[in-house]
């Protein structure tokens, strides 16, 4: 079953959508749940095994995080709309 560790390839893609997911939901509970309550607190530790099945997984805790903006650079497309002064 196993070819590098625990999943071979597919499953590990799987697993990870999965996981993916399952965090979504939660950070949707953490946006209505009342802050530093009974259902937030348990919702963050949720969260925080997601993020150790990640890094168990791929090495990475930061594997589901949004990743950060990128500036802009030489091999964009011309832009297609001009500024009005």
């Amino acid at each position: 079953m196993a070819r590098r560790g625990v999943f071979v390839r597919a499953e590990e893609v799987a697993f990870l959508e999965e996981a993916r997911r399952w965090r979504q939901h939660c950070i949707l509970v953490l946006t209505r749940a009342k802050p530093q309550g009974p259902l937030y607190n348990a919702t963050s530790k949720v969260i925080e095994a997601i993020d150790d099945v990640a890094e168990a997984v791929t090495g990475d805790r930061r594997t589901f995080y949004q990743r950060d903006a990128r500036m802009p650079g030489p091999a964009l497309p011309p832009v297609k709309w001009r500024t009005v002064e």
